[in-house]
């Protein structure tokens, strides 16, 4: 299995959680090129998992960036916080977007029920 892209983050940058390009450069390649994605985040309630997702959109949801992405594990959308992303790898393979996503359901001034409908990984 060949990745083709990748993204880790030192320890530096999740003190000063600052978004390197090289993230927002590898999720939109992966969320453009319909790329399947691992990731490893950081959740404060339930430590580091791996997951792979099918990465949808980045959205702001209050006052932060969000990686919006199918999640495998899960079986249901997620919104991942970017400053609790560790690692991004690409892989060659590639999903078919879902028809019913919505990019309004996880944006800060939609009028769905985002709190109620989707989760976000803590």
């Amino acid at each position: 299995m060949i990745e083709t892209s990748t993204y880790a983050r030192s320890a530096v940058q999740r003190k000063q959680m600052h978004y390197s390009p090289n993230l927002l450069s590898t999720l939109n390649n992966a969320i453009d090129n319909c790329k399947i994605a691992t990731i490893e985040y950081d959740s404060r309630e339930k430590g580091v998992s791996v997951r792979e997702v099918e990465p949808m959109a980045i959205v702001y949801k209050e006052r932060k960036r969000h990686l919006v992405a199918w999640c495998r594990l899960r079986g249901d959308y997620r919104s991942f916080r970017l400053d609790r992303l560790n690692c991004i790898k690409l892989k060659q393979e590639e999903f078919a977007r879902k028809q019913d996503f919505k990019i309004e359901d996880f944006q800060d001034d939609s009028h769905s029920s985002y709190d109620e409908d989707y989760e976000e990984e803590d």
